[in-house]
């Protein structure tokens, strides 16, 4: 568990949640959900680079983009209900 970098940890979780709420913010008045997944699949790029940059385990990143995807459906859901 020691040799978990936590602060690059921290910085990727903190960055997800970020880039999920502005998507979805950005997609609110939109209903098609291809958009959506279109720009968070756009995201893997960048993301993928810079946590490799940070030393992160893969099995680290796949769950921090999992964790992503879940807020972005779920930020997209409150949208789509209001």
């Amino acid at each position: 568990m020691a040799e978990i970098p936590t602060g690059p940890l921290l910085a990727m979780f903190v960055l997800t949640i970020i880039v999920s709420y502005a998507i979805a913010y950005h997609y609110r008045q939109d209903y098609d959900p291809k958009k959506m997944i279109i720009a968070y699949l756009i995201y893997l790029a960048p993301f993928a680079l810079v946590a490799f940059l940070f030393k992160l385990k893969l099995i680290l990143i796949i769950g921090l983009y999992v964790f992503g995807a879940v807020v972005l459906v779920f930020r997209n859901s409150k949208y789509f209900n209001e």
